[in-house]
């Protein structure tokens, strides 16, 4: 049979517990069988989780929907957030928004804030950072932008922007970050743990960054290979 990650012809490699053969690739070194019991070993389980987990689906009703367990899923979303590429970018002289949302984890008691930076022309994301609403945490995100040498970066009023971003080319008013506020409403539309009014939530830290990550450079990612 033919390798499910490279395509390459396998060779046989002995038998599983239950008695199914067991086949093994030379190229890419990995075991594989011509089928699986397990829903989750199907070859486009990958991909039907990123797509589910971006358009309202929470890690339940993916479980209930895909028929797997929910510890999988979120394994697996753990795993795709490794494989998301942030964009290399090669830009100057661009304007940029930034700004702040904030999320409920572990019974909606603790608030964590994701904080951003978009290209207010492309309206690609540029940086990302999940934490407190700190000047030194935020700091993540304006440097990243610094690098590139902005002609102009649009803030609300919070104080830290205005000790972090340089007088010159900074620009704050509520009104001035319409774009990104617009993909903010986005974010709690298409991802069921931000959503305003609801019981759900995620339990940790860790799966809130996957689950933004996937949201923002999940098409980076190449299924065929995961």
């Amino acid at each position: 049979m033919k390798c499910k990650v490279c395509d390459k012809k396998c060779i046989k490699n002995g038998f599983q517990a239950n008695g199914v053969q067991r086949y093994f690739c030379r190229l890419c070194k990995k075991s594989t069988q011509k089928r699986y019991t397990y829903k989750s070993y199907q070859k486009h389980t990958n991909k039907l989780i990123y797509r589910l987990i971006v358009n309202s689906c929470g890690i339940n009703d993916i479980s209930r929907v895909l028929r797997i367990s929910r510890h999988t899923v979120k394994k697996r979303l753990l795993y795709l957030s490794k494989q998301t590429k942030r964009p290399a970018l090669f830009e100057h002289q661009q304007s940029y928004e930034i700004d702040e949302m904030y999320a409920r984890i572990k019974n909606k008691k603790h608030r964590y804030w994701i904080t951003y930076a978009i290209n207010r022309k492309t309206k690609t994301i540029v940086a990302l950072y999940i934490g407190k609403r700190k000047a030194k945490h935020i700091a993540n995100v304006v440097n990243r932008i610094l690098l590139l040498n902005p002609k102009r970066i649009y803030s609300d009023h919070f104080s830290s922007y205005k000790k972090l971003i340089p007088k010159n080319i900074h620009r704050a008013g509520k009104s001035l970050t319409n774009h990104i506020e617009r993909l903010h409403l986005n974010l709690r539309t298409h991802l069921k743990c931000l959503s305003r009014k609801t019981i759900c939530f995620t339990k940790s830290l860790k799966t809130l960054e996957a689950i933004v990550r996937l949201y923002f450079w999940g098409n980076t990612i190449n299924f065929k290979y995961v």
